[in-house]
């Protein structure tokens, strides 16, 4: 999508697409301390070279969204200061948004949401000065409907999201069109409309199929897995895990195997199987914290609290609520759910666990 919207003039020492991404490996692989000092051998400011790494970055950011974080920062510090000239028309304006709009997605994806919101407005700063700013402007809208399902503002996704996709559609941006309608989609689930969420969501499904846009028919595929397994209806519930395994993991689409791996989990409890549930929300755990996503590190423990409880294993119970803990409070990940963090803390201090605190604390606990 991004090589279709973007054309540059041909340079004297033009590269082809091979030799770009090649570039871009060579480059990923010098520790990002000693880049800045061999910019001219590394071919650093070359506009082609440049949109390779955005493509390369792009595809990366759901497996790996921490490093994507790191080298959008780089690029972007690198092309901001002193002011440099990209190609034949400086087409630095460009690179910053897209670097910046990375960067935002990525720390969005890691739920530092201020950092996020702060990489979305240095985006938008440099996209006002691209040629068709309106189709930057349509992705960048996407990025910032986004905060607003994380942070419940869910009125307002209803409100937004259908607009945001039909300019989308109008813009020839179908993918970024098919996004937002994901974001309408929890937000009908989280406001108790679930049969219009699971609608939105084969209806993405198929659309994203017929478009051929594997990715998001996967990630539909998982999101309705969680809804039917969360309404307890096992049989479609399998049905949707077994159709988005296979592609995430063909993919390595870490961050929604992690969630798969999570449904699964919630699917397995609801049928009775503590354990096979426990292992389950442990897989998701783990594969959560090596790509660091601390916010479903932390909703997990606290999953793995409840199923615990229902065991009578109050210890382990509290443990893994002490180990969430820290994890919300380092990222201040819950301020609207501050009253039942105050009654959770409360109730660890008299060693026997709130649960209804633990399910209030929005957003991070699935119930």
């Amino acid at each position: 999508m991004r090589g279709e919207l973007v054309r540059f003039p041909a340079l004297p020492e033009s590269l082809s697409v091979t030799q770009a991404r090649e570039t871009v490996g060579r480059i990923l692989a010098v520790p990002i301390s000693e880049r800045a000092g061999r910019a001219k051998e590394l071919r650093l400011e070359h506009p082609e070279v440049l949109l390779a790494l955005c493509e390369s970055l792009t595809e990366r950011i759901e497996a790996s969204p921490a490093s994507v974080a790191e080298e959008a920062d780089f690029f972007y510090r690198f092309l901001e200061t002193p002011l440099r000239k990209i190609g034949e028309f400086d087409e630095r304006d460009y690179f910053l948004g897209e670097l910046a709009l990375l960067a935002g997605g990525a720390n969005r994806i890691l739920f530092r949401r201020d950092d996020a919101r702060r990489w979305f407005d240095r985006a938008e700063s440099n996209f006002v000065r691209v040629a068709n700013p309106s189709v930057h402007f349509a992705r960048l809208a996407y990025q910032r409907l986004g905060l607003a399902a994380e942070e419940r503002r869910f009125e307002e996704v209803l409100e937004l999201a259908p607009a945001w996709a039909q300019s989308a559609r109008q813009l020839g941006l179908a993918e970024d069109a098919l996004k937002c309608r994901f974001l309408e989609g929890i937000a009908f689930w989280e406001t108790g409309n679930a049969e219009q969420a699971i609608r939105v969501y084969r209806e993405i499904q198929g659309d994203a199929q017929l478009l051929g846009i594997p990715r998001l028919a996967a990630q539909a595929a998982s999101n309705l897995a969680h809804y039917y397994s969360s309404r307890g209806d096992a049989e479609e519930a399998l049905a949707c895990s077994r159709q988005a395994l296979p592609l995430l993991q063909q993919m390595g689409n870490r961050v929604h195997l992690a969630k798969l791996q999570w449904s699964i989990g919630d699917l397995l409890r609801h049928q009775g199987k503590a354990g096979e549930a426990a292992e389950a929300y442990r897989s998701a755990l783990r594969e959560s914290e090596e790509i660091g996503l601390r916010g479903d590190v932390a909703a997990i423990h606290l999953v793995l609290a409840d199923l615990l409880l229902d065991a009578g294993q109050q210890a382990q119970a509290e443990w893994e609520v002490r180990a969430a803990l820290p994890i919300i409070d380092e990222e201040r990940m819950v301020p609207e759910g501050f009253a039942a963090l105050t009654l959770l803390r409360e109730s660890l201090r008299r060693r026997k666990i709130d649960r209804q605190a633990l399910r209030n604390l929005h957003g991070y606990f699935r119930e």
